[in-house]
Parts: C-alpha cells; sequence; structure tokens
C-alpha cells in the first residue's frame, strides 16, 4: 500500500515528504528510500515538518506533504495544519496509526479514540478541511484521491490522512481507474454581478481598492495594477495580502491593520472623502480591519469578491457581493471598466519610506524599524521573507517595500509563534533558485529554530534575522500599554541565537549597530550558506500598528 500512496502523490506533483519517522511509518519510510522520486526531508520536529510543508505550497502553489507519527507526533502536528488552512495552503499531512488490530488495547501511541486515548481524527477535524482514517487497502485509492483533491481545491488547505501500519505495510489493490485529476479551474462570476460591481467602480469619486490573501493566493497582482492604473484607485493591504501589489508603485498606499499599519495609511483609508472599498480577498478580521474598525464601511459602497462565499458579509454589510476567483473577477471586471477620463484631484498618495539611518538618529540601542528599513536597499526585489508572528510583522508591514516578483508570506489568523523558520526551510528547497529570508523575532526563534539543523544538512542558504529584544517583546509592550507593568513575559537571560545557530551548524554573527547589521548581511548574502544574524534590538521600541492594537484591546474591555 504505502507504493500505491507513493504512486498517488507523485502523479499529483509531489516530490518531497517532510517529516519526523517512527515506528507506524517505517513501511512508507522503507518504500521512499527505494523511490529516487520522491525526497524524505528529516525534519526535528512535527510541527516544523508541517510549516515546511506549508512554506513549499506558499512559495509554489503546489501541494506541501508532511508524514508524522502517531500519538503525540499527530498532536504536535495539529497547530502548523490548522495555521495552513487560514492561509489557504494546500498540505496533506499523513499520520502514523498503529495497527488496526490492537485499537483500545493500550498500544504505544494508539490515536484511535474512545476512553483510552487521543483521537487523532478527532483531533485534526476543526483544523483542516478533511481529515480521515484509513482502516482497510481498499480505502486508501479513493480517501487519498479525495484528499488531494480537497487540499488543491478552490479553496486550498490542509488535510489530514490516518495511516494504521498495518493498512501501510499490506499488499495493494487492483488500482482501478481512478486517477488524480487537474487542479479545477478558478471560481467565476457572475456576470451580472461583475457588471454592477463595475458600474459602481466607475460611478464613484474616491474608490480604495483593499486586498487581502486571497488576491495573493489567486495571483491577481497583474490584474490589480491594472484595474488600479485604468482607474486611479490607491491600493492598500492587509499584512497577510502585503506583495500581492507593488508597494514602490504611486497608486499603492501600503498596509492596513493592527499588524503593519502606519499613520500615514490609515488616514488614507478612513479619509472622508473615499465613497467605495473594493476589497478582494480578505475576510476583514480584528488585525486587518484595526479591530473591525467602523469607519473602514461607514457611508460608502462596499464591494467585496472572494471565493468562499462564507467570506461575504461575515463582518460589515457590503452592498456588492461577488463570490468569484480574485484574480478571474478582476479580468472580467477589465473587460467592462473604461478608463478615467482625467487625474482625481486630492486622492492620498503614500510618502516616500523612511531611510534607516533616520530612524536610527539619536537613539543609542539599534532599532527593528531600521533594520527592517535597510533591506530595502540590501535585498534584491525577488527576495522571498517568511515573517514569524510578534513585532516582526509589524516592522515589516510598515518598512519593507515589497516589489515584484518577491513575496511576503507570514501565518496570521491562528497566530502561531515558530512558523516562519521552518516554511522558508520548506521554500527554499521547493524554490533553490530564489533567495529566502526568514525575520523572526527571539521567542519565536526559541520555537522553531532547531529546523535551523535540518537546511544545515541540506546546506541551504537562508538567511535568518533574529530581532533579539528579550523575549515575547509584542506581549510585553501590550502589557506596558495597557497595565504600565510587564510581569511574565520577558526573559531574564537574553536568548544567545547566533551560539545556538553555529551548535546547528550555520553560519552567525550577533550584532548591535546599523554598521554591524548591514556588513554582517552583505556576507550572509556573498557567501551562500546557512546564515543567522542575531540582531540585538531595543525592546522599548513599539510599532505604531502595536500602540493601535492596545487602543482597540483597551475598549473590548469597556
Amino acid at each position: 500500500m504505502a507504493h500505491l500512496l507513493l504512486d498517488l502523490l507523485a502523479e499529483a506533483g509531489v516530490s518531497r515528504i517532510f517529516g519526523v519517522p517512527g515506528g507506524p511509518l517505517l513501511s512508507l519510510l522503507d518504500v521512499m528510500a527505494e523511490r529516487p522520486g520522491i525526497d524524505f526531508v528529516l525534519t526535528k520536529h512535527e510541527e516544523g515538518a508541517v510549516f515546511m510543508a506549508e512554506g513549499h505550497a506558499q512559495a509554489t502553489g503546489e501541494l506541501g506533504v508532511a508524514c508524522v507519527t502517531a500519538g503525540p507526533g499527530t498532536s504536535h502536528a495539529v497547530t502548523a495544519a490548522a495555521s495552513a488552512t487560514s492561509d489557504w495552503a494546500p498540505v496533506l499531512v499523513l499520520g502514523g496509526q498503529v495497527a488496526t488490530g490492537t485499537f483500545g488495547r493500550g498500544g504505544l501511541q494508539d490515536g484511535s479514540g474512545g476512553n483510552w486515548s487521543i483521537d487523532s481524527v478527532a483531533m485534526f477535524r476543526s483544523a483542516v478541511k478533511l481529515s480521515a482514517l484509513i482502516t482497510t487497502p481498499g480505502q486508501l485509492p479513493h480517501l487519498a484521491l479525495r484528499a488531494i483533491r480537497t487540499a488543491t481545491s478552490d479553496l486550498p488547505g490542509a488535510v489530514y490522512l490516518g495511516l494504521p501500519s498495518d493498512v501501510l505495510g499490506a499488499p495493494a489493490p487492483p488500482r482501478g481507474k481512478q486517477r488524480v485529476l487537474p487542479a479545477p479551474p478558478p471560481r467565476r462570476a457572475d456576470r451580472a454581478q461583475i457588471e454592477a460591481l463595475s458600474e459602481a467602480v466607475v460611478t464613484a469619486r474616491h474608490p480604495v481598492i483593499f486586498a487581502g490573501q486571497g488576491a495573493k493566493v489567486a495571483g491577481a497582482g497583474p490584474e490589480m495594477v491594472a484595474l488600479a492604473e485604468r482607474r486611479g484607485i490607491p491600493v492598500a493591504t492587509t499584512v497577510k495580502g502585503k506583495s500581492v501589489f507593488p508597494e514602490d508603485h504611486p497608486l499603492s498606499l501600503g498596509v492596513f491593520g493592527n499588524y503593519g499599519g502606519s499613520p500615514e495609511t490609515h488616514n488614507a483609508i478612513l479619509f472622508e472623502d473615499v465613497d467605495l472599498l473594493l476589497v478582494l480577498g480578505s475576510s476583514l478580521g480584528e488585525v486587518s480591519t484595526f479591530g473591525w474598525n467602523d469607519g473602514l464601511t461607514a457611508g460608502r459602497t462596499v464591494c467585496q469578491i472572494d471565493s468562499d462565499p462564507l467570506q461575504l458579509g461575515r463582518n460589515f454589510p457590503v452592498d456588492h457581493a461577488v463570490v468569484a476567483d480574485v484574480r478571474s473577477a478582476l479580468k472580467d471586471m477589465l473587460g467592462i471598466v473604461r478608463p478615467l477620463d482625467t487625474p482625481r484631484p486630492g486622492d492620498p498618495a503614500r510618502s516616500a519610506p523612511a531611510r534607516p539611518d533616520d530612524l536610527q538618529k539619536g537613539h543609542r540601542l539599534l532599532r527593528a524599524s531600521a533594520v527592517t528599513a535597510q533591506l530595502n536597499d540590501a535585498l534584491p526585489p525577488e527576495a522571498l521573507i517568511f515573517v514569524d508572528n510578534g513585532n516582526a510583522l509589524c516592522w515589516i508591514g510598515e518598512h519593507y517595500l515589497s516589489r515584484p516578483p518577491g513575496q511576503i508570506f507570514c501565518s496570521v489568523n491562528v497566530g502561531c509563534m515558530g512558523y516562519a523558520i521552518p516554511a522558508s526551510v520548506g521554500a527554499k528547497l521547493a524554490r533553490p533558485e530564489r533567495l529566502v529570508i526568514a525575520l523572526v523575532g527571539d521567542a519565536a526563534f526559541a520555537m522553531g529554530g532547531m529546523e535551523i539543523h535540518t537546511a544545515v544538512e541540506r546546506d541551504l542558504d537562508v538567511i535568518w534575522i533574529v530581532l533579539n529584544n528579550g523575549g515575547n517583546a509584542m506581549v510585553t509592550n501590550l502589557q506596558e500599554l495597557l497595565f504600565r507593568k510587564a510581569p511574565g513575559s520577558s526573559y531574564s537571560r537574553p536568548l544567545d541565537a547566533a551560539a545556538v545557530a553555529r551548535g546547528l551548524g550555520a553560519r552567525a554573527a550577533m550584532v548591535s549597530t546599523l554598521p554591524e547589521f548591514d556588513q554582517a548581511l552583505a556576507t550572509a548574502l556573498q557567501q551562500g550558506s546557512p546564515w543567522l544574524i542575531d540582531a540585538r534590538v531595543d525592546r522599548d521600541e513599539i510599532a505604531w500598528s502595536l500602540r493601535g492594537r492596545a487602543e482597540v484591546l483597551r475598549g473590548t474591555e469597556k
């Protein structure tokens, strides 16, 4: 059965599986070693394996696969699987399971459920799009195909398949005529809805586009640029949508929201003259809307395009709701919307980004804002940047200008720290020709940093930048803003991330000034090997958007 499973994965284009070995998976690993077409990548933790699969999927749009062992292996993988689902990343998690004949008998790492063990299938059910246990060899072909189809549908996400050891080791049944089908075509919009939406956009005096993750997953960047230029429409993005629209474009407003927003973008989006908001691929959740700010939609025509009908009108009333793939809908709009006759007067425009030296000027300690702004000059436009949860998101959102073909990836909805380091490793394996960078805090490094060893074993030239500010600084900052004290969130002894990275086999440097950072980054870019930069930054520097989040939190407690 293991051969048949790998045949199906190969047909789906899978050439790599990330994982941690364990007893129930031994027959799969044994067969994989005989097949040159599928590479097994040994990770250090099951969560890291799934995050690597997600990074692979985000960087390619293709199915990422992880395999984890029974019991704790599956429970370790749940959070990363939930992140992949919330990020629209197609990921298949293969979970080992004890032999079916031993279910409920106290077998080591039994995950069959009941009142004797965890129930792996039930545990994954709320985190993924499909969770199933294969209990007989005859079930494997159609359940595996269903899982692949579900993960790669027009609403992609993670799926879980439980694989008992006796099923994996059994002889394969006749294959039959079932085959892996190509991904379905993008969901097209209703023509009448597109015509009505297009008319609303054309008649609006001061429209604004607000683009999210769904627009990025759809690859709608070129169409968005075309529509924005045709009608002179300013464009803002959510932090998850960052990089779908070129931020060096004159119509770019940057990121709006609690993570990565700026006062300039905030004022532009909430500008009183804006009379239409065109939402592309965003559910308009808390972080993206500055705590569901009513000013985002009040007194305006609200138009929303999303592949998922459940997101339409989820948080704000919508005047024009269109269920469609964002890119296909924009293509249809471009066939209708006529060019603007004269330039729009008075539309807000974004000023040039702050220079690193200006952000650092007058401050003794290295500032994270200056480090992030320095990346604009140091990195080529094509860099793939993975950003972990925490203050790193605020800094990258506000101070880094994303330019095509570069992309920014994060995992905000579930909000799991420890994502960016393993995800960057998975992306580099999938896209070896691209420069891959990860920006993380020291607390996130503590959660995912062991996967640096995986990169070292594969000699991957990933660069990890650690904003080292004494641990959990985002929480510390919020505590101080809300309660004027911060118990329990900072480390009593700072992590030496550079020393840890060297112990794992990577090259590393600790920096505490902007010139030192610039030199370390130049060296890392030149040497082409696994590199970590431990940037000792000021814990007390607080991003504007985080101050805004504190105000939102303070308001919800009243």
